[in-house]
């Protein structure tokens, strides 16, 4: 079996140089390689050609997915286990993994938006940009932070969402400093 398994045959002539093992991640700035959530991919970013063809690149080798919607860069999801990319907040690299805990992600971003709790999994909602812009920290344990997920539009930017979380705070939120 080659690098990339997936299920739809015709993905099977992935091209291998559109994931990028080393990827950079802003998550002050929301910037995946060069490319800012919400705009279409730079030319030079490795996914850029891969995503004018297909709606999503899926990397289970290097633990991300990027998706477009209409275009623009709409999502990007790590697992942390496999992860190997570099996060940044305000310019400076970040170690994240999968022994990160939540008080260590309070304590760099805030108080987040809201925190959902289902079980032992814990979820951390950060709402940017007049709630247009979606950071989602995930701890399916309740301790351990296996997940991130970027995206425009996210979950509680919906009104039916946001009533099935329970979330009892105002919407949009308040602009973050």
């Amino acid at each position: 079996m080659g690098l990339f398994s997936f299920l739809n045959t015709d993905r099977q002539n992935f091209d291998v140089s559109a994931a990028d093992s080393r990827l950079s991640v802003d998550l002050t700035k929301f910037i995946i390689g060069s490319t800012p959530l919400g705009k279409e991919p730079w030319d030079g970013d490795s996914f850029a050609k891969y995503l004018e063809k297909e709606t999503t690149l899926k990397s289970d080798q290097y633990g991300y997915e990027l998706g477009i919607k209409n275009g623009k860069l709409n999502h990007a999801f790590f697992t942390l286990k496999i992860f190997k990319g570099i996060f940044l907040v305000e310019d400076k690299s970040l170690l994240l993994s999968n022994t990160t805990n939540r008080k260590e992600i309070i304590t760099i971003f805030g108080e987040p938006y809201w925190t959902d709790i289902d079980d032992s999994e814990i979820i951390l909602f950060y709402e940017y940009q007049e709630g247009t812009t979606e950071l989602q920290f995930e701890f399916p344990d309740g301790e351990h932070l296996e997940f991130i997920t970027l995206i425009k539009g996210g979950i509680l930017s919906k009104q039916a969402q946001r009533e099935s979380y329970g979330v009892t705070k105002p919407w949009p939120p308040e602009k973050r400093q």
